[in-house]
């Protein structure tokens, strides 16, 4: 017959393998949350990203209301010799307190860097939303019969930027590559580990599904 103390060694190795499947069972669930979670983040911030083959163009489009590395991406593939011309579109945004146009500051850091004074153009329209952009810009492209052209933004722009500007191009013998800014801050791996990346994220699915609902972006 088992003894008093046989029986309670198999109660507590049953108690301890109970504990054990439990804690397993706890680690578990938390690794799969965990995984599917990073998944779903990574996914929401990769759906954003638009970064189209690149092919020699007549023109380098910087979208109006970034920093500087939407100028540096445009410059750099200035330099790559992807385009002769670069266009900035007229947002009326003026410097701080001083009275001129953010546009002028841009085209000057655009002649300090080596381009020609005849090879930049902008947007003769005033400009407020990404879809007023693409309309300047279809306007632009027709008069001058421009047929190619790479559009430069923040990575997470380029989705709705390119759904957009396909919208207003459409029908349109012009052909459009988008381009993220690289490096950039802003990556599907990284963004939800930052402030500005829940905000940045979180408006660009608010516009998304405002301008897909009739609103104007």
């Amino acid at each position: 017959m088992e003894t008093s103390k046989e029986n309670q060694e198999k109660s507590c190795s049953r108690g301890c393998f109970r504990i054990f499947g439990r804690t397993a069972g706890v680690i578990i669930t938390l690794l799969f949350v965990f995984l599917f979670g990073y998944i779903t983040l990574r996914a929401a911030g990769a759906y954003l990203i638009i970064a189209d083959d690149l092919t020699p163009v007549d023109a380098i489009i910087i979208m109006g209301g970034g920093g500087e590395g939407r100028m540096n991406e445009a410059l750099e593939l200035y330099s790559e010799k992807y385009a002769r011309i670069i266009i900035l579109t007229e947002t009326g945004e003026r410097i701080g307190d001083l009275d001129y146009l953010q546009s002028f500051d841009l085209r000057i850091q655009l002649l300090n860097n080596g381009v020609p004074s005849g090879n930049i153009l902008i947007t003769e329209s005033e400009v407020t939303s990404t879809l007023e952009e693409a309309h300047a810009v279809k306007q632009l492209l027709e008069r001058r019969q421009l047929s190619t052209a790479i559009i430069v933004t923040d990575p997470f722009h380029t989705k709705r930027t390119s759904i957009i500007f396909r919208d207003v191009f459409s029908g349109q013998d012009i052909k459009l590559y988008f381009r993220p800014v690289t490096p950039s801050w802003y990556t599907s791996r990284t963004w939800f580990l930052t402030s500005d990346g829940w905000k940045f994220t979180i408006l660009e699915y608010v516009k998304l599904l405002a301008y897909k609902s009739g609103f104007q972006d």
